[in-house]
């Protein structure tokens, strides 16, 4: 298996300041590398006053990690398509993927929250027009792509045209004409967009993907699919969907879990009582607060499941550790989930997400040098013999 450590900065009231948040970053950040995870995740989100997911920018973040770090891949998981104009993000993810040696990973996303889309891209982003930001979202991946790939970019599509018509090209005074760009009358016909990526074609692209359809998607586009909301039948419901829609575009039959993520919520210490101790206040407000606002908790059910609303005493931890969402507890216990979890969906690729709400670096670390001693090897281990 592989494994990536996810870190959404965080930064709630009363905490230090953001440098000291980004210093975090990178002291994490050098721990699982020197800890043998293969990626560090960020996450795209603006806004945010409460203090979570301070991190708008992941390309910035990306090089501010790459360069103190010889290693570890650096996952944008996941820059938000319609926050961005395409050609842009391809220019400063090529870059990132030079200042880095070649170690991007790409995940992309529609965005989930309208605070942000709306007052970033007026255009195309609302998620309350499902088949515009879909339409949106999907042109743009495709232009990116082409940026990457095409020396001689045109578009026209629906919410894009490029080049801009009618422009007279800057440059006719000094540089020959390349027909390829500039037409015999000086109009600039063409892009390309420099520079292009170390990796070829491109970086590893990524999906952030929770509903069944968008596993389909994902396989349609040339996309790997990251998940974490979905319950381990759900996700294993998932990845059939994605391996059977991906077996047949690539003309090969994919495992069940093959090119398939997952993040999970994680916590490791000497007894379940400790972990849960140390990591459910964060949970509780992780889940209860911030992410129930975002999303109904029925997307964490089981395929079928009919929901009763909670009750009083009823806690988000309970909910979420019976449907294998948190893996808190022990090495062993953590480890016997995770074989679990692989046993239902063939998963070869799981993110921890460690760096919880409130919770102190001390902890945090604790929990990461934990998970990477004692559970990790058991699976790299697995896989070498």
């Amino acid at each position: 298996m592989r494994f990536g450590y996810f870190m959404p900065g965080y930064h709630l009231d009363g905490e230090p300041g953001y440098g000291d948040v980004l210093a975090r970053m990178g002291r994490e950040t050098q721990l699982a590398e020197r800890a043998g995870f293969d990626e560090v995740w960020l996450a795209e989100h603006h806004f945010g006053a409460e203090g979570w997911d301070v991190a708008p920018n992941p390309v910035m973040l990306g090089v501010h990690l790459a360069g103190m770090t010889q290693r570890i891949r650096i996952g944008l998981a996941a820059v938000i398509l319609p926050n961005w104009h395409p050609l842009r993000l391809a220019e400063d993810i090529a870059l990132l993927d030079h200042m880095s040696g070649g170690r991007v990973e790409c995940a992309v996303g529609r965005g989930i929250t309208n605070r942000e889309l709306a007052n970033l891209n007026e255009h195309g982003a609302d998620r309350r027009d499902a088949d515009r930001n879909w339409a949106y979202f999907l042109e743009a991946l495709e232009i990116m792509k082409a940026a990457w790939t095409e020396d001689a970019l045109t578009w026209d599509g629906e919410f894009f045209q490029l080049p801009a018509k009618g422009i007279k090209d800057s440059y006719a005074a000094w540089y020959p004409r390349d027909p390829r760009w500039r037409s015999e009358d000086d109009e600039f016909i063409a892009l390309n967009v420099l520079p292009k990526p170390v990796q070829s074609p491109y970086p590893p692209l990524w999906n952030t993907v929770d509903r069944t359809p968008g596993f389909k998607v994902a396989a349609e586009h040339g996309m790997k699919p990251i998940t974490w909301l979905r319950s381990t039948q759900a996700m294993r419901e998932a990845f059939e969907v994605y391996r059977d829609a991906a077996s047949e575009l690539q003309g090969r039959e994919l495992r069940l879990g093959e090119d398939c993520a997952l993040l999970r919520t994680a916590f490791v210490a000497d007894s379940f009582e400790e972990a849960r101790r140390i990591a459910e206040p964060a949970i509780e407000q992780l889940y209860g607060g911030y992410l129930g606002g975002i999303r109904a908790r029925d997307i964490y059910a089981e395929p079928g499941e009919t929901l009763a609303p909670m009750e009083p005493g009823d806690t988000w931890f309970d909910f979420l550790y019976e449907r294998d969402h948190l893996l808190v507890g022990t090495p062993e216990s953590v480890s016997e989930q995770i074989e679990r979890i692989r046993e239902a969906t063939g998963l070869e690729h799981l993110l921890m997400f460690n760096w919880l709400p409130g919770l102190s670096e001390e902890d945090s670390t604790a929990s990461l040098e934990r998970f990477s001693a004692e559970v990790m090897p058991r699976f790299q281990a697995a896989e070498v013999a």
